[in-house]
């Protein structure tokens, strides 16, 4: 499990992904430290290659960080990824949610059919799941949220009802209709550049790096 508040390191990915023979384990069942590998690699072979090639590494790093979740979640998608999405609004770009909201279907529908199946001593179950359309509102209120946070970055003691009209009106701006405009959104965060937390490997920087560029 990565340190919370850091994404998978990048050779974990690489270990995950390089894997060349079909993987045993002792006995009828595996240990719950062990659900992540199983998840990674059953999505390597049944969903990853129909996700466009720019975005498997932002989709395979989010299912990590879920998978590492469920448990501790009972399997509900509406309480962990909302909260997981609010975390990760603080580690990487904003291009992460416009690669991720496409694909998040697919992964979804990859989650309610493999986890079930997880020979696991005792089964984990989803028993919560969310639409692309309310994750994606989800993902304008954070959006919104941190332009509106930067807004006030200069001014720590602006008064709380002006902080959330603020972020009211980004919202507004940036969320209509049940879609999310990204030109508006990188006209509001392009003079923010994202700092990239120096602790990561270099790998995850690369990454990061990358997103935030696109």
């Amino acid at each position: 499990m990565p340190k919370q508040g850091h994404f998978a390191k990048s050779t974990r990915l690489k270990q995950l992904n390089n894997f060349k023979v079909k993987r045993h384990f002792p006995g009828n069942t595996i240990p719950n430290s062990q659900l992540t590998d199983f998840l990674v690699v059953r999505f390597a072979l049944t969903v990853k290659q129909r996700i466009p090639k720019s975005s498997r590494e932002t989709v395979q790093r989010f299912l990590i960080e879920v998978a590492d979740q469920l448990l501790k979640y009972q399997g509900n998608l509406v309480n962990l990824v909302p909260a997981l999405l609010r975390d990760i609004n603080h580690r990487a770009p904003w291009q992460f949610y416009r690669q991720l909201l496409p694909e998040w279907g697919k992964l979804q529908k990859f989650l309610k059919k493999e986890v079930p199946a997880v020979p696991l001593k005792q089964r984990c179950y989803l028993t919560g799941t969310i639409t692309t359309a309310a994750l994606t509102k989800i993902v304008a209120q954070l959006l919104a949220g941190k332009a509106s946070a930067i807004t006030f970055l200069k001014q720590p003691n602006a008064p709380i009802s002006l902080r959330q009209q603020t972020t009211k009106m980004l919202l507004a701006a940036v969320y209509q209709e049940g879609k999310i405009d990204w030109v508006k959104v990188r006209a509001l965060l392009a003079p923010f550049p994202f700092q990239i937390d120096p602790q990561l490997d270099a790998g995850t920087k690369k990454w990061l790096t990358t997103l935030s560029q696109q």
